[in-house]
């Protein structure tokens, strides 16, 4: 049984920090060139400081999902903004390189615990198709900040764009007061909102599972192994889109803004399949979207066109992740946690990527970069097509 909604304060605060957040995820690539030559980073150094945010991640996703049954939600999605702040003020201003990946990692956990919570408690308070469409507004509005990101550091005077990230704090703030709508007695974790509404959240026990024990393990390690690809995907093509365009010569405006426009198209992707989702079944759209994705990837590599190619895989891949957590949700839903499960793996594959990425580009030239990703993505789009096949068989299976 799912429950009526959420307060109004409460969905603001889910979309002012996923705002914040894609303000400070767009502005990694950007800043890049600046953070190499002040550190005298390496690629594959560089490709480290990418993977802070998702290994900080996957250690707040596993956290929530221990506390959620004795704290708060509320004081959790607090705590997230808290680490939030302190992330964004140390990569701000760190004077040292260790103190910047410090940074990031806090940034990670903050990220982590906000992406599951915001994403989680809409999930368990509506519908399905109203999941739907509000995930992937929620996560459009992200794809709206981090299209700001690179404008705001852009507009800073040359050497200090990484005072951009000062100013995001401003949303993670707003997030933690908005947030305060949210009753502290409110202790049940997403899954267990939906699953095990009336229980006391003393009498329910939390023991993290991995995909692989129990029934419906396989399907719900099929769902894993999408996210481990697409987060992946995702957050290495943000991070590398600027280097790989610099590369192969493309004109100063189309480098300036590739970031913007990846996630310009990622936005509108979300906003897209926010309505298309209200009449199309999630696993046809994935199919749909993985496949297109695997494809504009291929075209960056093979033809670069400039910016208009990374407006392109933003477009197609930027529903994957809402519609995603809405499908698993719904298809998964006597499953242990199943959204941790699935944010965790796929934190892992954001976490594995971008150095295999900044190492591909240390041997074969940054001009390589896209294919390591489109590789990524084109497992994700068989994995993709094998969940809708299965969901098809056993609807197919007389009971």
């Amino acid at each position: 049984m799912r429950h009526d909604g959420l307060p109004r304060a409460v969905l603001a605060g889910c979309f002012a920090v996923l705002v914040t957040m894609g303000l400070l995820a767009s502005s990694y690539g950007p800043l890049f060139p600046l953070i190499r030559e002040q550190f005298s980073l390496s690629s594959v150094e560089t490709g480290f400081l990418v993977s802070a945010l998702p290994a900080g991640s996957i250690v707040a996703i596993i956290a929530c999902a221990r506390l959620q049954a004795r704290v708060s939600t509320r004081l959790l999605l607090q705590g997230s903004c808290g680490f939030l702040v302190v992330g964004l003020s140390g990569l701000a201003v760190a004077p040292w390189w260790w103190l910047l990946l410090v940074s990031g990692v806090a940034i990670g956990l903050g990220y982590g615990g906000a992406t599951t919570l915001a994403n989680g408690v809409i999930a368990a308070a509506y519908d399905s198709r109203r999941s739907t469409f509000l995930l992937n507004l929620q996560n459009g509005i992200f794809g709206l900040g981090a299209v700001l990101g690179p404008v705001c550091v852009a507009l800073l005077p040359d050497g200090s764009g990484r005072l951009a990230w000062l100013g995001y704090i401003a949303g993670a703030v707003l997030a933690a007061v908005l947030f305060a709508a949210l009753p502290l007695t409110s202790l049940a974790s997403p899954e267990q909102m939906s699953q095990s509404e009336g229980l006391s959240p003393e009498n329910v026990r939390w023991r993290w599972r991995w995909p692989g024990r129990g029934p419906g393990s396989g399907r719900l390690g099929g769902f894993a192994l999408l996210f481990a690809c697409f987060v992946a995907v995702e957050i290495s093509t943000a991070a590398w889109a600027t280097t790989h365009l610099d590369a192969v010569g493309a004109g100063a405006t189309a480098v300036a803004l590739a970031t913007s426009l990846f996630y310009l198209g990622l936005a509108s992707g979300r906003l897209g399949a926010a309505l298309i989702g209200l009449r199309v079944d999630p696993g046809p759209l994935l199919v749909g979207t993985t496949i297109l994705a695997t494809a504009a990837l291929a075209l960056t590599y093979l033809a670069p066109l400039g910016g208009a190619a990374y407006l392109l895989v933003g477009l197609t891949i930027g529903p994957v992740f809402p519609t995603g957590l809405a499908w698993v949700s719904h298809d998964q839903a006597h499953s242990r946690h199943p959204i941790a499960t699935v944010l965790v793996v796929g934190n892992l594959g954001g976490f594995l990527l971008p150095p295999v990425v900044g190492a591909v580009i240390a041997v074969l030239g940054a001009q390589a970069a896209p294919l390591p990703i489109a590789i990524t993505c084109a497992l994700g789009a068989v994995v993709a097509v094998a969940l809708v096949r299965g969901a098809r068989q056993s609807q197919s299976v007389p009971a």
